[in-house]
């Protein structure tokens, strides 16, 4: 009964597993569908999702990923997912696409801590994993944008612009077009090319207007206000200014975009009080507190400049509180960097381990590729000794039909010279003796015609023919160029001729010494 209890048990709990399975994976494909309209939802559903020691590894990292790419979506800080992110780039091999993934949100985790020597090491390794993987654009897009904006922010300007030039060939959508035009325009304002910079800018709008997102027609039109300012072309850069907050979203207005303009008409030194309007409109946005810092002050030069010293002192005091405050935030911050310090020690020996495991299987794979040569060769030796030893069986065979033959001739030749002789004893018989003698002698002659194609067949299998038939293919412009036997090959071929037509030359030798005899009684005075 106790056995039973304990199966029974065993089975409720595989059946809750893979009950559980199916419901977090549901949950998995429901935040995928919700990631790109309602990224929100999809956090808030990563949230109700089972802890990490309830998944199972392939589990956690992929609700890694998910999860990093919600927080990043909703613009929240990717903090709380770095030790997600460290296990699922254990999980994923080297040449998997999702460890791409994986690297391109650590790199941004890394941007955000301000460690750009690792976040470019992550985003470049993305890179290098994704040229195995072209169909993945999506991916490849991101991470060329990250890393294009890190080395621009760190004033790596060249590389930027490789980075937001191979950003432009991936993008499809006309926002996708218009937001790498815009990063791209960034070079050129560093370089000082104004008029680059604002046709690029100005094809950005396009491409902005074109796609009809009037969150991306404001971001143009914004940047083309900053880069008229840059170039001191004031009328320019307050037009473009108005025009991006009259197409942003009202209500999501940014503060920075009221700031601009506040700066620009104050500059401009009229309507002061719409400049003060707009930066305390910035002022109320603004959270960060190096750009409040940046604000009060210019608020206090317009007070001032307009003689309310009251005013303008109130914001000075303010001003003050903030730099109080940046400067122990200054000293919380070394505190923290000792601790990414030592977070960084830890990742660096995590890499370096990785690095001996890569080595290893490095070795394995060289010499697993060295004994496949060996065998390869050892194969090729063997099929060249096998071709050999059939040549020399042919040869053996040929030779001793070549002598069979010789044997035939001269057995026909003793024949012809008997059937002569009767023909001089036997004339009555003359007529048979000729047709019998003429038939032995078409005999002879074809015997002779099978030696002499035997003959050529044993030839045209040795290694020099086959080397005369090469250099008889050459096709060369220049005759001088032409390859040519050399001597050690003369010679084989020499020793190769006499061998297999060695009683052919002794036939021919005969033949000319009757001749020169002949010549010579002729010759002879009568």
């Amino acid at each position: 009964m106790t056995k039973i209890h304990i199966l029974l048990v065993l089975s409720i709990f595989l059946l809750y597993s893979c009950y559980s399975r199916e419901q977090t994976e549901a949950s998995f494909i429901q935040v995928e569908s919700l990631l790109e309209e309602h990224p929100d939802s999809a956090l808030q559903l990563l949230q109700t999702l089972p802890t990490l020691q309830e998944l199972s590894h392939k589990e956690s990292a992929r609700y890694a990923l998910l999860l990093a790419r919600a927080t990043d979506k909703c613009e929240k800080s990717l903090l709380p997912c770095d030790s997600l992110l460290n296990l699922a780039l254990r999980y994923y091999d080297d040449d998997e696409k999702e460890r791409a993934v994986a690297l391109l949100y650590k790199g941004r985790l890394e941007i955000e801590i301000n460690s750009p020597k690792e976040a470019i090491t992550h985003l470049q390794e993305a890179l290098t994993i994704l040229k195995d993987y072209p169909k993945e654009i999506e991916i490849k897009r991101h991470t060329l944008s990250s890393l294009g904006n890190l080395y621009f922010d760190v004033n790596y300007y060249d590389e930027a612009f490789k980075a937001y030039r191979e950003l432009y060939k991936c993008c499809i959508t006309d926002k996708d077009k218009s937001v790498a035009l815009n990063s791209f325009s960034l070079y050129y304002c560093t370089q000082d090319q104004k008029d680059s910079a604002i046709i690029i800018q100005r094809k950005a709008l396009d491409y902005a207007l074109d796609s009809g997102d009037s969150s991306m027609i404001s971001i143009s039109e914004f940047n083309l206000s900053i880069s008229y300012d840059e170039f001191e072309e004031a009328d320019s850069a307050l037009y473009h200014a108005r025009n991006a907050i009259k197409w942003f979203p009202q209500g999501k207005i940014p503060g920075s975009y009221y700031g601009h303009l506040g700066s620009l008409l104050y500059e401009r030194g009229e309507n002061k009080d719409s400049a003060i309007y707009y930066l305390n409109k910035n002022l109320e946005d603004t959270k960060n507190i190096a750009g409040r810092g940046a604000v009060l002050l210019s608020l206090y030069d317009i007070e001032k400049d307009l003689g309310n010293y009251k005013a303008a002192s109130a914001y000075l005091e303010e001003h003050v509180e903030i730099l109080d405050s940046m400067y122990s935030t200054e000293q919380y911050s070394e505190q923290q960097q000792l601790i990414n310090k030592y977070n960084i020690k830890i990742h660096i020996r995590e890499e370096q381990i990785k690095e001996q495991h890569r080595l290893q299987l490095i070795i394995t794979l060289f010499i697993f590729s060295c004994l496949l040569i060996i065998l390869f060769y050892q194969y090729h030796i063997n099929k060249r000794k096998r071709i050999q030893l059939l040549y020399q069986q042919n040869l053996k065979q040929t030779q001793y039909k070549l002598s069979l033959t010789q044997t035939i001739i001269e057995d026909n030749q003793s024949i012809i010279s008997l059937l002569q002789e009767e023909q001089r004893n036997l004339k009555q018989d003359q007529a048979n003796k000729i047709d019998e003698i003429q038939e032995r002698e078409s005999t002879i002659e074809r015997l002779r015609q099978e030696k002499h194609e035997l003959r050529n067949w044993l030839f045209t299998q040795s290694d020099i023919y086959k080397r005369i038939i090469a250099l008889s293919k050459q096709e060369v412009s220049d005759k001088k160029a032409m390859k040519v036997l050399t001597n050690a090959e003369l010679k084989k071929l020499q020793k190769t001729i006499f061998e297999i037509y060695a009683d052919y030359i002794s036939y021919l030798q005969k033949k000319v010494s009757q001749v020169d005899r002949r010549r010579y009684f002729i010759s002879l005075p009568k």
